[in-house]
């Protein structure tokens, strides 16, 4: 059936992780996984690293395809510039055997082939390495010798001064001696990948942990159909790699769980939970939490971005910049709450603007509730380090902060359709009637943050603004969600 299907170092990678995750791909790639925006942001990243890389070795020829499906003109532009000894050559294609591989850059130094492949991470992975090998075996049985082979990586070490310094951005790690002692093994899997595809029938593999590493497998939603119903997968307490073993022994529900689990604070109480079939709440700590909390009331949330190519002065590689935040806040109890927010303007450094807005719009004595408040105190910190003149204001409104997630990770409440989850967007619609998340453009922070990534690069003024006011309206929504569940905890005592 699958006989004549090429392979690439991606199609390898994939089979590495799962035969099963390969022969869908190949033969029912339209049951793929829609790629969510954050996948998508990653994929656009390693696109500009890519790009940036290649200014490294200035004046090379892109041999780039036009589409996937035309990598022959590629391969034999790729073969007619090495006979002409051009000296740098950006996604040189080689194919050997059915497998195809583009490689990053390939350049000329001395008479002799020198390989760099660009990675947008600070490590160098063993998949990053596998990936290498792969390029070796087809690069070198190609007929190509390779003097060394680079992985251009970020240095974590890295800190904007002015232009950026590409030199010292990228770290140049040879890794030949590794993949060499590989090529063995990539032999085994390019015969293994091979004959997953030669047969007429889906390999019959389970889920297990090769679904989430080193990558959530984009067929997850084919392969757990029907599984993420099971009650098993609603536990919180017990880790992924626990769930899995606990499902192929054929346990489905709470009530299966071995005695060992049910020692557990947070299963057992998700256990009474599930069959009491309401929330457990314990009063007594929800009133002497609620007792050390004293109106004015700031409500507060913000979201950061990670940029892997540092923007501003005085930033490092995936280095957190606050570029938004919402505040509710209530004065005194019974009064209508009003809001203050902030959405960084996307072509200039908001960390100023960003600190300005925060200690302005929280100037009146009053404590600040924070639904886990690690990243804001963290994000305030990194701010007090660059503005020193501020930190007694900083330190200020930290002091100030009560973390509202404590009652629901301490146990003080728990709803059965929390199904696990202690988020904020499972415990709302458990104490407040048709409130939710569901009808937001923006669904978590991980979006918001890929969100504004892409604003930095996107030039079409009517989808900033779009986006823009969506951002806007997600945030809003975090704060008051947490005024909410603030006031209807506060009924049940």
């Amino acid at each position: 059936m699958a006989k004549t299907m090429s392979l690439s170092k991606s199609t390898l990678i994939r089979g590495l992780q799962c035969q099963k995750s390969l022969y869908l791909y190949k033969t029912a790639y339209n049951q793929r996984d829609k790629i969510d925006k954050v996948q998508q942001q990653i994929f656009n990243r390693g696109h500009r690293i890519g790009e940036l890389a290649q200014k490294l070795f200035p004046g090379g020829r892109d041999v780039s395809p036009p589409n996937p499906y035309s990598y022959d003109a590629s391969i034999a532009a790729t073969t007619a510039l090495i006979s002409l000894n051009f000296p740098v050559i950006y996604e040189a294609s080689f194919k050997y055997q059915g497998v195809l591989v583009a490689l990053d850059m390939l350049v000329l130094k001395e008479g002799k082939w020198y390989a760099y492949e660009v990675k947008s991470s600070f490590k160098i992975s063993k998949t990053y390495l596998l990936d290498a090998a792969i390029q070796y075996h087809v690069i070198t049985k190609s007929g190509l010798k390779l003097e060394d082979f680079f992985i251009l990586h970020l240095d974590s070490n890295y800190i904007k001064k002015g232009d950026l310094d590409l030199n010292k951005l990228f770290k140049a790690t040879s890794v030949l001696e590794e993949i060499v002692e590989k090529q063995p093994f990539i032999l085994e899997t390019i015969k293994q990948a091979t004959h997953t595809l030669s047969q007429d029938t889906v390999p019959d593999i389970s889920i297990g942990k090769h679904c989430f590493k080193p990558y959530t497998c984009d067929f997850k939603g084919y392969c757990w159909k029907g599984i993420a119903e099971n009650q098993i997968f609603d536990i919180g307490g017990i880790n992924l790699d626990e769930k899995i073993e606990l499902y192929l022994q054929g346990k489905q529900k709470i009530s299966e769980l071995p005695e060992l689990f049910l020692e557990r604070e947070k299963v057992k109480l998700q256990s009474q939970a599930l069959q009491q079939e309401k929330a457990i709440v314990n009063t007594e700590l929800l009133k002497q939490f609620y007792n050390k909390i004293q109106y004015p009331i700031y409500f507060f949330d913000l979201e950061a971005f990670q940029s892997a190519i540092p923007l501003f002065d005085g930033t490092a590689p995936f280095q957190n910049i606050p570029f938004q935040f919402s505040l509710h806040f209530i004065e005194k109890e019974g009064d209508k709450p009003i809001h203050f927010e902030f959405l960084a303007n996307e072509s200039e450094d908001p960390r100023k603007e960003f600190l300005d807005k925060f200690l302005e719009f929280t100037t009146i004595t009053g404590q600040i509730l924070v639904f886990n408040t690690l990243m804001e105190i963290g994000t305030l910190n990194q701010l007090g380090q660059l503005f020193p003149e501020r930190m007694k204001e900083i330190k200020d409104r930290i002091n100030r902060m009560v973390d509202f997630e404590i009652p629901f990770k301490d146990n003080y409440y728990y709803h059965p359709s929390m199904k696990g989850s202690y988020s904020l967007k499972a415990i709302l619609p458990t104490l407040v009637e048709g409130e939710d998340y569901q009808n937001l453009s923006v669904k978590d922070g991980q979006e918001a943050m890929a969100i504004f990534n892409e604003l930095l690069y996107e030039e079409d003024k009517s989808k900033i603004e779009f986006w823009r006011q969506h951002l806007l309206e997600y945030c809003k929504m975090d704060t008051w969600a947490l005024l909410q569940v603030f006031l209807a905890l506060k009924k049940l005592i």
